[in-house]
């Protein structure tokens, strides 16, 4: 019988970042059942704790890292820890993200500064932290969240569509600059997914959708409206992380990975349509014709 390769192997490490609860707690689960070694980082170590219980009872073997992302420090502990208690890292999922949901005049620098180094930066910091370690190790993978937002863009997203169009431009280019060492990058695009995350980004301004005064008002109401329905037929976290599986464990890896078939569909039309067709089709879809000609 052909020897598995590393990257499917029982031995292997993974480290799944924003694992604390959605997208990232369903991905640590799916890997820990598929054999893999699982380090869980994100900022609430509660929460980690209860999901690395949960995979240990499954007979699976997990190990939680409180993190704080935007900490460059902290990011570069869960590196030097994972080493110290696994020896080796063969897949990271990059996957930590969130979204302020408010128009780009109404966020401070500092805001928007925080959902880069939330979102981006610490994805690319990781990357070239683990690079030495699986060219060491002859390859690994690397397995980058992005959005339909960085396609099939929208408003009140401007930071967070920024930082999914950086993560995805970051990907391509290093898919070439890691090709000699057996690096494989890829990219998963889900489109709506019932994950917490809605309700956080609401949550974030909730003072902004509560003031009669805000000039964004109607425009938040719709797509709030918008996001709602979408989420009756949204994705599950699970079917994201079965994305994340084919990308950690097959033998060739595709670039892109949507989740569902769906979100392919569109983001073909919104690469290949003219921009005056694109952005007709994304004002029908959200229902925001009236906002956009200024009625």
């Amino acid at each position: 019988m052909k020897t598995p390769p590393p990257f499917i192997a029982q031995r292997s490490v993974a480290i799944v970042t924003g694992a604390s609860s959605g997208i990232g707690e369903a991905c640590a689960i799916a890997l820990a059942q598929a054999g893999f070694k699982v380090v869980l980082a994100a900022r609430r170590e509660t929460e980690l704790l209860a999901i690395v219980e949960k995979i240990q009872q499954q007979n699976g073997d997990a190990l939680a890292i409180a993190t704080d992302l935007s900490d460059e420090q902290q990011t570069s502990e869960l590196i030097k820890k994972t080493m110290a208690h696994y020896g080796r890292i063969d897949l990271l999922v990059n996957n930590a993200g969130f979204s302020p949901a408010a128009a780009l005049e109404q966020l401070t620098r500092e805001q928007i500064r925080q959902t880069f180094e939330v979102n981006l930066f610490p994805a690319l910091q990781l990357i070239s932290e683990v690079t030495p370690i699986m060219r060491q190790q002859g390859g690994g993978r690397i397995v980058n969240m992005s959005s339909m937002t960085s396609r099939f863009y929208s408003p009140l997203a401007v930071p967070y569509a920024g930082t999914k169009g950086g993560m995805e431009s970051a990907t391509h280019c290093l898919r070439l600059e890691l090709a000699p060492w057996n690096i494989h990058l890829s990219i998963i695009i889900p489109g709506f997914v019932e994950t917490p995350a809605f309700d956080k980004a609401r949550s974030m301004a909730e003072e902004l959708r509560n003031d009669p005064n805000n000039p964004y008002l109607s425009l938040m109401e719709t797509m709030d409206e918008f996001a709602q329905d979408q989420l009756k037929n949204a994705a599950t976290p699970e079917d994201v992380a079965e994305a994340v599986i084919l990308a950690a464990t097959c033998e060739k890896p595709k670039r892109n990975y949507y989740v569902p078939f769906s979100s392919k569909i569109a983001g073909y039309m919104a690469h290949v349509l003219p921009q005056h067709w694109t952005d007709w089709l994304i004002t029908k879809l959200y229902g925001i014709g009236d906002w956009v000609e200024g009625r």
